[in-house]
């Protein structure tokens, strides 16, 4: 229930299912406490903190499942430094927490310790590695970007499209052009960032070359978003002309 109500968007109804469950003495698990949790994402931090106390009174203070989803839940409440406390108090760490903590200080635009965090950490995912490249392509730094997605063991299609934006919002064209052509797999995130790179930086019969590409590729078919592009490239050529 605590799934199906959680897949529903229904926290308030989740945070109820669990007051009435401790009301009937039903311990709760593992399991179903990053459930209750991630209910009090978007919500007050009293609510979220509330849970926090249920989980130490019933023994979870150690279990690494419930410490990350408790980061994320003061992430998302805006209590960095609760998050930050909640990080450091954790005695076994995993890699959804270390990832949990490293887009904390992400959020905050605290790059250099997110980098020192992220040298720490001993295992890595392509979740971890996704995480960290965003936040130096979100500041900027390319070069950077560069350096770590070379270090990258497995590069999904997010890994792509991170380093594709990156460049397009810095306005490196010929970079996300030789991207686009290296990427091993392309998703309509794919074409519309490197349509909307175009269109950014006001390359409008780009927009309108790489759209009549799209369409010749059979990858994806157009969305709205690539729909708006391409008729407000076709808006400001008609204007220039």
């Amino acid at each position: 229930m605590f799934k199906g109500y959680n897949g529903a968007g229904l926290r308030r109804e989740t945070l109820a299912l669990f007051c009435r469950m401790r009301g009937n003495n039903v311990r709760p698990n593992q399991y179903m406490f990053p459930l209750v949790i991630k209910s009090c994402n978007a919500m007050c931090v009293a609510e979220g903190e509330e849970v926090h106390c249920v989980t130490l009174k019933s023994g979870f203070k150690e279990n690494y499942f419930v410490g990350s989803a408790l980061i994320d839940m003061y992430l998302s409440t805006g209590a960095v430094e609760s998050a930050q406390k909640m990080f450091a108090s954790m005695p076994v760490k995993n890699v959804v927490a270390w990832t949990a903590i490293i887009t904390t200080y992400l959020s905050i635009g605290d790059v250099h310790t997110a980098r020192k965090l992220f040298d720490q950490t001993v295992e890595r995912d392509v979740i971890l590695w996704n995480t960290i490249i965003s936040g130096y392509t979100r500041c900027g730094d390319m070069a950077t970007t560069m350096e770590l997605f070379a270090l990258v063991p497995y590069r999904d299609t997010i890994a792509w499209n991170t380093i594709l934006l990156g460049h397009a919002n810095v306005g490196d064209l010929e970079a996300c052009e030789r991207i686009f052509k290296e990427m091993p797999e392309r998703n309509m995130f794919s074409w519309n960032e490197f349509l909307g790179g175009y269109a950014h930086h006001a390359n409008y019969y780009k927009v309108l070359d790489a759209f009549n590409q799209m369409l010749g590729s059979h990858d994806v078919k157009p969305n709205d978003a690539t729909l708006v592009t391409v008729l407000l490239a076709c808006s400001k050529l008609g204007a220039l002309n």
